[in-house]
C-alpha cells in the first residue's frame, strides 16, 4: 500500500522547507513546491490525497477539479482568502484552518517589544535596578508612595497610536488580532496584494501605500521578507519621513534594515527607540554599533537573539501536519470549517 500524497504548497525559502520536511511524520509522501507552474501543478494533483496552503497559495476550483483523490485542504494560517470552499465543498472535500504556531509566537514577540519599546523599559529596568537616586524612602501605605520617582515623562501607550505593519503575511495577521485590545487610533498595512475588504474589517486594519504607513506611523512594524526589492530597503530615506519621536520594531529579515541608518535616527533623536530579533549578520558580535548603542539604557534600543519563534521548537514544526496526521489516522479533525 502506498503512503498517502500531501501537496504542500508553501512561499518559504529552501531552509525553512528543509526544516519542514525534517518533520514531517512518516507515512506520507510529501511533496513541497514553491510557486509551481499552472502545468506542472495541474499534473501534480491527479494523485493528490492531500493538500496544505498556507500565505497566498491559492487552492482554486480548477485545481480541486483536477485532483480526483483529494480529501482535505489545510491552510495554514487564520483566513481562507484563496481557498474555494464552495468549490470543495460541492466534491465533499473537507477543508480545515488550522493556526500557525510560528506566527502566533513571533506576534506576541512583536507586541511585546513595541510596548517596552513605548514604555522605556529597559530604562526602568536600569533605573530600578540600580536605585541610584539619593532619596529617602518611606514605608508604603494607601496615602504614602514615590509615584513616578525620577519624574520620567516620556513613558508612552499603544492607546491612541497609529500602527503601521509592513509585510502584512500571517505574522501581520496574528499581530493585528492582539492589537485590538489596545485601542490603537488605526492599523494601517502594506502588502503586495490587498486583503479583501471582509479581511480588513474584522481584522480591523486599514489599507495603505508604503509612503503613508511609513510617514503617518507612531509605531512601525517591518515584517518583510527578504528579497532583492527588500535588501536594506528600511533605510536613511524611511526614517527621514517617520514622524519625529516614532519607533519602529523589526521582526522581518535581518537585512531588510540598514542598521548604520538606524543607529544614526537613533542617537539624532529622529526616532525615540527601536526593537530588533533579527540583523544583518547574525550572531551579534560584542563590538557591533547596535550592541554598543543598546547597552545604553537610555537609547531606548532592545535587541533579541532571534527568539521570536525560538518557543516553537522540533515539536511546534512538526505541528504543520497535525490535522493531516489526523486525518490519515481517522480521528476527527481539529480545525474543519464548514
Amino acid at each position: 500500500m502506498t503512503d498517502p500524497r500531501l501537496l504542500f504548497l508553501t512561499d518559504r525559502g529552501e531552509r525553512h522547507q528543509l526544516d519542514a520536511l525534517n518533520s514531517a511524520p512518516s507515512g506520507l509522501d510529501v511533496m513541497m513546491k514553491r510557486r509551481l507552474p499552472t502545468d506542472e501543478l495541474m499534473a501534480l494533483l491527479s494523485s493528490v490525497d492531500f493538500i496544505i496552503s498556507e500565505r497566498s497559495e491559492a487552492v482554486t476550483a480548477d485545481m480541486i477539479a483536477h485532483a480526483p483523490n483529494l480529501t482535505l485542504i489545510v491552510r495554514l494560517g487564520s483566513l481562507l482568502v484563496g481557498i474555494d470552499t464552495e468549490a470543495a465543498r460541492a466534491k465533499g472535500v473537507r477543508v480545515s484552518l488550522q493556526p500557525v504556531l510560528g506566527s502566533i509566537y513571533v506576534a506576541e514577540h512583536v507586541l511585546m517589544m513595541i510596548i517596552a519599546t513605548l514604555k522605556h523599559l529597559a530604562r526602568s529596568f536600569w533605573q530600578a535596578n540600580s536605585a541610584d537616586h539619593g532619596m529617602e524612602a518611606h514605608r508604603t501605605d494607601e496615602n504614602t508612595f514615590a509615584f513616578n520617582w525620577l519624574n520620567v515623562q516620556d513613558i508612552g501607550s499603544l492607546f491612541g497610536k497609529t500602527v503601521s505593519i509592513l509585510g502584512m503575511g500571517e505574522i501581520g495577521v496574528e499581530l493585528a488580532r492582539r492589537l485590538v485590545p489596545f485601542r490603537p487610533a488605526v492599523v494601517l498595512y502594506h502588502k503586495r496584494d490587498r486583503y479583501p475588504t471582509s479581511v480588513e474589517a474584522d481584522l480591523q486594519i486599514t489599507y495603505a501605500d508604503m509612503l503613508n504607513c511609513v510617514r503617518r506611523a507612531d509605531v512601525l512594524v517591518t515584517l518583510l521578507p527578504f528579497a532583492a526589492q527588500t535588501d536594506q530597503s528600511i533605510n536613511a530615506n524611511t526614517f527621514d519621513m517617520m514622524k519625529p519621536g516614532a519607533i519602529l520594531v523589526h521582526a522581518g529579515s535581518g537585512s531588510v534594515i540598514d542598521e548604520a541608518a538606524l543607529i544614526e535616527a537613533l542617537k539624532s533623536g529622529k526616532l525615540s527607540g527601536a526593537a530588533l530579533d533579527t540583523f544583518e549578520y547574525e550572531p551579534l558580535s560584542p563590538t557591533h554599533p547596535l550592541v554598543a548603542l543598546a547597552r545604553d539604557p537610555h537609547s531606548n534600543l532592545l535587541l533579541t537573539p532571534h527568539t521570536a519563534a525560538a518557543s516553537l521548537g522540533a515539536v511546534g514544526r512538526a505541528d504543520d501536519f497535525s490535522e493531516i496526521v489526523r486525518a490519515v489516522r481517522g480521528e476527527p479533525l481539529k480545525y474543519v470549517v464548514g
